[in-house]
C-alpha cells in the first residue's frame, strides 16, 4: 500500500476536509484518505495504480487546487496566494468602513446631504468592490451547495446574497416610492470583512506553521566541493552521488549525509539534535548533510544524497506529522460533518418561525442570515490541527521527531516507560575491559574479532575496537550469521566459532573458570569469555526522575546479565529491571502491560527492540539506533539525549491540553452564539439589536477563529521543563 501526502489549495473550513476527501476517496484504486484543514493537506493511501493526475482532476472538480510538492515551490504559491488575500481584505475593509458609516449615520444623528435614493446608490456602489473582495465565497460557495456538500463558504455565499437581495429590494421600493425599508447592502459588505479578516489571520498562521519545514530545508548548502582526480570542482549538492568525495572547509555546510574519511573537526547538529554543543568528527565518524562544519577540513565519502539524507527525513517526518490526524480530532470531525447542514436548517426554521409569529419577512430574513453568519465551523476545523503543528515543531527543535499525530496524542497518556539499556541508559559505546581464555589472549581477540566482524550490534563495536587499539591480527571469516538476542556464529580458519548465547553451554571444565562475561566457543568447546562494560548516560538518572515525577512507572530491560543489569539501574534509580531478556520476552512485557490496561512507551535503539518498539502505544527510538529499530518506532529522538524521553511526554501533554482548550472554545461559541443568533434576545424584548445582527454576528464568527488560533500559537512558548531541570 502507498502513501502521499498532497497539499490542497482553497480549503476554507473543516467541512472543506470531508469534500476533498469524497473526491479523492472517489479515484479507483484509492483505500482511505485522510484531509487536514489546518494543514492544507490529504493524506492518500492507494494500490500503487492512482496516478497524480488522477488526484489533481478530482481535487480541481471538487473546486480545489492541487499544489506543488516542492516545499519551496508550495511555499511560493501559498505566499501569492497570502498576498492576494491580504490585496483582497484591504478593499473589503477600505469600502466596509464608509459603507457601516453611510448606513448607520442616521441611528446616530448624522445627516448626509442626500436624498434616500441617492443613499441606496452610493451604498450599492460602496457593496460592489466588497462582493468582489469576497469572491471566492461565491465561487466555492454555490457549487458546494449544489453538490450537496455545503461548507462555510456556502454559509458566507447565502448570508451576503441573502442581504444584498434584500437591499436591492428595498432600493427598488424607495425608487418606486410604494415603501422603504431598511438596506442592508452593509451588512453583506461588514459579513465580507469580518469573515475576511479571520480567514486572513488563519491563513497567515498555517503558513507560519508550514514554515518550519521549508526553513529547516532551506538549510541545506547550495554548493559542494566535488574531488575528482586530486581536482576541486565546484558542484550543486543535488547532483552529488554516493561514493563520491567532497570537501568541506571549516565553517562550510556539509553538502549530504556521509562518512570522513580525512580530517578532524567538529559539526554544529544543533538543527538536527537540538544540542547546541559542537559534536567531534574524526576519521569514520558520520556527518550529516545541512550541518555546519567547525574549525578544521574534513574529506568525506557521501553515503546518502537528496531525500535519502537524515535533514529530508526529519522534514517527511513533520510533514507527515501535521497532516495525519489525532484521535482526538475525530470528535470534530463527526461534528463538522453534520455542521453546515444543520444551520442550514436552523436557519430555514428561524426564518419560517418568526415569520409565522408575525414578524416581516426583512426582520425573519436579518435573523438566518444571522444564523448562517454566526455558525461557522472554521474554529472546529481548526482546534486540533494547529495545535498538532506548533507540538511537533516544539518537538523538532528539541531533536524529538514525532512520525503522526496520533504520536503526539498518546505520549500524553503514557503510564509506564520501558528503557532498553544497551544504548539508551548507557552510552552505547561498551568497551572490552576483561578477558579469560586458555589460549593467548590477542589469538583468542584476534577469533572474536574476526567473528563479530560483520555484526551492527555495540558489543561487535566494542570487540572492533578493542582490536584496532591492540594492533591485534584479524583472521579471515565466513558463514556468518546472527541470531538475535543470542549473538553470532560463523567460520574462522575453517573452525566454527560462536560469541553469546547461541548454543546452551553445560559442561565448563576448564583452569580458568567461567566469568560472568560473554562466552566464546570454538568448535564447540568452551574457550574463553571476555566482560563488556558501558559507561550509563550522565543524564540518565535526572532523565528517570523527570519520568517519574511526570507520573509514570520506570522499567529497564536488556538481554545482559543479572549483576550488570542492577548495577547500571542502581546507578540510574531504576527500582524495576528485568534481565536476560530476549526480544521476544521484551515483547511479552510491553503486552501484559497492555493487558493490565497500561499506557506504555518502549525506549530502544537495536533490532532486538524493534518487536517491542512496534508493540508499544509510544515507540522511541534513539537515532543513533538501527535503522530496523528507528522504521519500527513511532517518536524518534534525532540525538543521543535522554532527557528527551520525558520531554517528549510533556509535549504529548501540553498539545493535548491545549487541543481540549481549544474544542472547548469551538464547542461553547456555538452553543452560546446559535441560540443568540436565532433570535433569543428578541424573545426578551431587545428588538433594537435586529439591524445589527448580521454585524456582530460576523465579528463574532472571526473572533471565535482568532481564539482557536491564538491558543493553538499559545502554545509554542512552552518548553520541556525536563531539558531545563534535568
Amino acid at each position: 500500500m502507498n502513501t502521499r501526502v498532497y497539499r490542497i489549495g482553497g480549503m476554507s473550513c473543516a467541512a472543506c476536509s470531508s469534500r476533498v476527501e469524497r473526491a479523492i476517496g472517489s479515484v479507483p484504486g484509492v483505500s482511505s484518505v485522510s484531509a487536514n484543514y489546518g494543514s492544507c493537506t490529504a493524506t492518500v493511501s492507494h494500490d500503487g495504480s492512482v496516478s497524480d493526475d488522477a488526484v489533481c482532476k478530482a481535487v480541481s472538480s471538487a473546486g480545489y487546487v492541487l499544489l506543488s510538492d516542492d516545499p519551496s515551490e508550495s511555499g511560493r504559491q501559498e505566499k501569492k496566494s497570502l498576498r492576494i488575500q491580504r490585496r483582497d481584505l484591504i478593499i473589503a475593509i477600505g469600502f466596509a468602513i464608509p459603507l457601516t458609516i453611510l448606513a448607520m449615520g442616521p441611528m446616530l444623528g448624522l445627516d448626509f446631504p442626500w436624498n434616500r435614493k441617492t443613499g441606496c446608490i452610493i451604498q450599492l456602489i460602496l457593496c460592489l468592490p466588497i462582493l468582489y473582495a469576497g469572491r471566492r465565497f461565491y465561487i466555492r460557495g454555490f457549487p458546494a451547495l449544489l453538490s450537496k456538500s455545503p461548507t462555510m463558504d456556502s454559509l458566507v455565499a447565502l448570508s451576503t446574497s441573502a442581504s444584498v437581495i434584500l437591499g436591492l429590494y428595498c432600493t427598488a421600493l424607495s425608487f418606486s416610492g410604494s415603501g422603504t425599508g431598511t438596506l442592508s447592502f452593509d451588512s453583506a459588505g461588514m459579513i465580507i470583512a469580518m469573515v475576511s479578516i479571520g480567514k486572513y489571520v488563519e491563513a497567515r498562521s498555517r503558513y507560519g506553521t508550514n514554515d518550519s519545514v521549508r526553513k529547516l530545508l532551506s538549510l541545506a548548502p547550495k554548493q559542494a566541493h566535488l574531488i575528482v582526480d586530486g581536482r576541486e570542482i565546484p558542484t550543486d549538492p543535488s547532483e552529488l552521488r554516493v561514493g563520491d568525495i567532497v570537501l568541506v572547509r571549516p565553517g562550510e555546510s556539509i553538502p549530504a549525509d556521509g562518512t570522513v574519511i580525512e580530517g578532524s573537526s567538529s559539526a554544529d547538529e544543533s538543527m538536527l539534535t537540538g544540542e547546541s554543543s559542537p559534536v567531534e568528527k574524526k576519521a569514520s565518524s558520520q556527518v550529516f548533510g545541512a550541518t555546519v562544519n567547525g574549525a578544521g577540513s574534513l574529506r568525506i565519502r557521501v553515503d546518502r544524497t537528496g531525500e535519502d539524507t537524515a535533514l529530508f527525513q526529519i522534514a517527511r517526518m513533520m510533514d507527515m506529522a501535521r497532516s495525519t490526524k489525532a484521535p482526538v480530532s475525530r470528535v470534530a470531525d463527526r461534528v463538522s460533518a453534520v455542521f453546515v447542514p444543520s444551520v442550514l436548517v436552523i436557519a430555514l426554521l428561524s426564518l419560517v418561525g418568526w415569520f409565522i409569529s408575525g414578524k416581516s419577512l426583512e426582520f425573519s430574513l436579518t435573523v438566518a442570515i444571522s444564523v448562517l453568519v454566526i455558525s461557522c465551523p472554521c474554529a472546529l476545523g481548526l482546534a486540533t490541527p494547529l495545535a498538532i503543528a506548533v507540538g511537533t515543531g516544539i518537538g523538532s527543535k528539541h531533536g524529538i521527531l514525532f512520525k503522526t499525530a496520533s504520536s503526539l496524542e498518546t505520549t500524553a497518556k503514557i503510564d509506564t516507560v520501558i528503557l532498553d539499556k544497551t544504548g539508551t541508559v548507557t552510552v552505547g559505546r561498551p568497551s572490552v575491559t576483561d578477558v579469560r581464555t586458555d589460549m593467548a589472549e590477542d589469538r583468542f581477540m584476534g577469533i572474536v574479532a574476526a567473528a563479530e566482524a560483520d555484526s551492527e550490534h555495540p558489543i561487535a563495536d566494542a570487540v572492533r575496537r578493542y582490536a584496532e587499539t591492540k594492533g591485534l591480527t584479524v583472521p579471515l571469516h565466513s558463514d556468518f550469521r546472527s541470531i538475535i538476542g543470542g549473538g553470532v556464529e560463523c567460520t574462522v580458519d575453517s573452525r566454527t566459532v560462536t560469541v553469546g548465547n547461541v548454543h546452551p553451554i553445560t559442561n565448563i571444565d576448564t583452569d580458568f573458570g567461567c566469568i560472568e562475561g560473554i562466552p566464546v566457543t570454538i568448535d564447540g568447546r568452551y574457550s574463553g569469555s571476555f566482560v563488556i562494560s558501558d559507561p550509563i548516560r550522565k543524564e540518565s538518572s535526572q532523565t528517570v526522575d523527570c519520568i517519574r515525577g511526570i507520573g509514570a512507572d520506570v522499567i529497564m530491560v536488556t538481554g545482559d546479565c543479572k549483576s550488570a543489569a542492577e548495577r547500571i539501574a542502581s546507578d540510574a534509580g531504576i527500582p524495576d529491571v528485568r534481565f536476560s531478556m530476549t526480544p521476544e520476552d521484551k515483547l511479552d512485557i510491553v503486552r501484559k502491560l497492555q493487558v493490565m490496561q497500561k499506557r506504555v512507551a518502549m525506549v530502544g535503539d537495536g533490532i532486538n527492540d524493534a518487536p517491542a518498539l512496534t508493540q508499544s502505544d509510544a515507540g522511541m527510538a534513539m537515532g543513533s539506533g538501527t535503522d530496523v529499530a528507528v522504521e519500527s518506532a513511532d517518536i524518534v529522538i534525532v540525538g543521543n539525549d535522554l532527557r528527551c524521553v520525558p520531554a517528549a511526554l510533556e509535549i504529548g501533554k501540553a498539545t493535548l491540553r491545549n487541543i481540549r482548550q481549544n474544542l472547548f472554545f469551538a464547542f461553547a461559541y456555538n452553543a452560546v452564539c446559535i441560540p443568540i443568533a436565532a433570535g433569543l434576545p428578541i424573545i426578551f424584548g431587545f428588538t433594537d439589536l435586529v439591524s445589527m445582527m448580521p454585524m456582530v454576528s460576523a465579528i463574532a464568527m472571526s473572533l471565535s477563529s482568532i481564539t482557536v488560533v491564538s491558543n493553538a500559537l499559545r502554545l509554542g512558548r512552552f518548553r520541556p521543563s525536563s531539558l531545563e531541570a534535568c
